[in-house]
């Protein structure tokens, strides 16, 4: 990510703030964040290993993150995800610009070198505000006990930055984690995953399976595989294993990790991301989140993955705080751009919905699934025109539902007839999606045509192949509108859509 980037990002972020103080669209009125008030802000950039010997470069980055662990136990601090942190790392930022591109007051970062055979870590604490060191420390440790060094840097820094801070009051300190190869294998999965990239979500979940297999106890190897597994599901990725299977051993996953570590807030995180994702009752995710948030108070992934449980219990409001919130904690993830994107046009809120997809894209343009938000956006906001010029990959009847309706009508009829006998002679090409895209917006072209007939038949395709057939928050936006007063159609979908949790743990018991 180049600098002009992250500045881009920052700019475009000040204008969302500008959105959300709008009145909403379509008679829609706008759902205000809820302001959260921190005592201050802080992020934790990787260390830099500059031992020369690329073995080490997990040291730093595992240090990073188990000190942003202990930090986002602190509810009133503000505490940027370690994904954003690695971002901005890439660069050569000074103080300044770090704290202006994440937003925050205070600065953790350093470097690790090596001398006569044992690491020497420099830690240091800045003010980015004020543009001066706070605290440095230097901590030399043993090279056949990097667990004991990690978790002394980590526990160190924390205690050091809590010190100084009025208001924070030191988290209690769990068990001491892994730092071998189980670990590095770990940090390189969480790096793929993200990325949110088919390639990406697949690498990660190699080395996942990689960690688990160098130490079969590893929990967070667990928790974060059920949620690789999940987001394969979610973003509709093919990864050579059938969605159901995939949602069922995602499920067991998060199962196993929690036994594993009771306070592991990954692991109920996780669980309640992938029982949402699949219909699971609202009280029983939203008790998942409740823990995983008390535990992780600033975990950018559980306000965002909360923001959807939210949602199906009508809590509209806390739904859209928690998507910005996520925001707020990890700017530089288009995942979290994504939620907010998709919740706002679940909630008729179209100019924030297209320039949250738009800020996705700009992250990483190889997730098609904001394009597809925008698109989608764009249609209901009335600008099909904009959505019909737009690279929509796989999604070709989504953008021939934007010609349809921006009168290019025999070339849209040409694009549904061509897709329609891909479908008949099992030809369909998706570009490493699964076949759920097409069906998904084969519903949403016949439901915006008030076919309700054939937006159901689609509509059963798409659960049929995915517990995570139809995104909820598509089809609880007005792109259902024509069809859902059909009574036919949405008693089936609510029969179609009762089945799925069930169906989904009764499997997941296999893989326990």
């Amino acid at each position: 990510m180049t600098l002009v980037r992250i500045f881009f990002i920052v700019a475009a972020l000040v204008v969302l703030v500008f959105l959300w103080q709008r009145n909403g669209n379509n008679g829609v009125d706008p759902v205000q964040p809820i302001a959260i008030r921190y005592i201050d802000s802080v992020a934790v950039l990787p260390l830099e290993n500059r031992t020369g010997d690329k073995a080490f470069d997990h040291i730093g980055v595992g240090i990073a993150e188990e000190t942003t662990t202990l930090l986002a136990r602190m509810a009133p601090l503000k505490v940027i995800s370690h994904h954003s942190a690695q971002a901005v790392n890439q660069e050569e930022l000074t103080t300044a610009e770090l704290g202006t591109a994440l937003n925050v007051r205070h600065i953790i970062r350093g470097h690790i070198t090596m001398d006569d055979g044992q690491l020497s870590v420099d830690i240091k604490h800045y003010n980015a505000e004020q543009n001066n060191l706070v605290w440095a420390e230097v901590i030399d440790g043993a090279t056949d006990n990097f667990a004991a060094l990690q978790d002394t840097i980590a526990r160190l820094a924390t205690s050091k930055f809590v010190e100084i801070i009025p208001g924070l009051t030191l988290p209690r300190f769990g068990e001491q984690g892994g730092a071998g190869p189980e670990q590095a294998a770990y940090l390189e999965g969480r790096r793929w995953m993200g990325e949110r990239t088919a390639a990406g979500l697949q690498k990660a979940i190699a080395e996942f399976q990689r960690a688990i297999e160098l130490s079969p106890g590893y929990a967070p190897a667990y928790a974060d595989l059920s949620s690789a597994y999940a987001l394969s599901v979610f973003y509709r990725y093919e990864v050579g294993i059938d969605d159901y299977t995939l949602a069922a051993q995602s499920l067991a996953f998060a199962d196993h990790a929690i036994a594993l570590n009771t306070s592991l807030a990954a692991g109920y995180a996780a669980r309640g991301y992938v029982s949402a994702l699949v219909g699971g009752l609202g009280a029983d995710v939203e008790a998942d989140f409740e823990r995983a948030a008390m535990l992780q108070p600033n975990t950018a992934s559980i306000p965002s993955w909360r923001a959807r449980s939210l949602a199906l219990l009508g809590q509209f409001e806390e739904a859209f705080a928690e998507a910005s919130r996520a925001v707020d904690l990890d700017p530089l993830s288009p995942a979290r751009h994504i939620t907010l994107a998709e919740l706002s046009l679940q909630l008729g809120r179209y100019e924030q919905a297209i320039a949250s997809a738009k800020l996705a894209t700009a992250l990483e343009p190889r997730i098609i699934r904001s394009r597809a938000i925008e698109a989608r956006a764009l249609l209901l906001h009335g600008n099909p025109q904009r959505c019909a010029s737009m690279a929509l990959g796989p999604h070709r009847v989504l953008r021939a539902t934007c010609m349809k309706l921006s009168g290019q009508t025999e070339k849209a009829d040409a694009v549904i007839e061509d897709v329609l006998t891909e479908i008949r002679t099992k030809t369909l090409n998706v570009d490493g999606s699964t076949d759920v895209v097409v069906f998904e917006d084969l519903a949403v072209y016949y439901a915006l045509r008030g076919e309700a007939e054939n937006a159901l038949f689609w509509s059963a395709r798409a659960y049929a192949a995915s517990p995570a057939g139809l995104e909820i928050r598509v089809l609880e936006s007005a792109l259902f509108d024509k069809v859902r007063d059909d009574p036919t159609f949405s008693s089936q979908i609510v029969a179609i859509r009762d089945d799925l949790y069930s169906r989904v743990k009764r499997d997941s018991l296999e893989y326990r």
